[in-house]
């Protein structure tokens, strides 16, 4: 099965990481500005894009250096896949490592997921060192022009 593997470093504290992944204010700050439900252990999690729809996500794991949802609604592709956070410690920073795993194939959706998780990535960065992320409906957009 493929999985999406994506990382980035960062001083931020990993208790301030773990906030922008354990709760909402966190979430709809890097990820979609339309984010509603129960972020802790157990709880579900809905994330909508619009038109594009979104994602619910089953929490199944929170530790203070780890995060781990999984899909139960959403497009079909995602269904049962799980989305994991993980903070690793490397000498003076933090080292975020992140995985979507459990997909069926490598087909066009899983290739614009990747591309889109990288910017979202990204967005959590600047969430935690600058204080402002680019979650839906202001993320950077892949698409081609007109779609």
């Amino acid at each position: 099965m493929p999985n999406i593997c994506l990382t980035f470093g960062t001083k931020t504290p990993a208790s301030d990481i773990c906030v922008a992944l354990t709760t909402l204010e966190g979430l709809a700050s890097w990820w979609t500005n339309d984010t509603a439900g129960d972020p802790t252990q157990d709880g579900t999690v809905t994330f909508t894009f619009g038109s594009n729809g979104g994602f619910d996500m089953r929490v199944i794991k929170v530790a203070p250096r780890q995060v781990h949802w999984e899909c139960i609604k959403g497009p079909e592709d995602w269904i049962g896949t799980r989305i994991e956070f993980e903070i690793q410690e490397e000498g003076n920073h933090n080292q975020l490592m992140f995985r979507h795993v459990g997909w069926k194939s490598e087909n066009p959706f899983f290739h614009h997921c990747s591309t889109k998780w990288a910017t979202f990535l990204l967005s959590l960065r600047d969430y935690l060192e600058q204080g402002e992320g680019r979650p839906f409906p202001n993320d950077i957009k892949i698409e081609a022009s007109g779609m």
